[in-house]
């Protein structure tokens, strides 16, 4: 780094090479991470949809069980 006046300063060749250098690291580090935060979030919609399935195979079952109660409390009925 080079002073040119008072108040500039020029970077050297080296200088910016290094300062290029950060920003690739930094990029890389910045896409690193929404990888990982976009894996995770595809894992836990891979869950939600298992545990709705799920949820939805129980729902049917229920709704099923009330329906052979009915029956059977209007077959009690005289």
């Amino acid at each position: 780094m080079t002073r040119v006046t008072h108040d500039r300063v020029r970077l050297a060749p080296a200088d910016w090479g290094g300062l290029c250098s950060l920003a690739l690291t930094i990029a890389m580090l910045v896409g690193a991470t929404l990888y990982k935060v976009h894996d995770a979030a595809a894992a836990v919609r891979a869950r939600q949809a298992r545990i709705d399935a799920e949820l939805s195979h129980l729902d049917t079952q229920v709704k099923r069980l009330q329906q052979d109660v009915r029956l059977l409390l209007r077959k009690d009925e005289p």
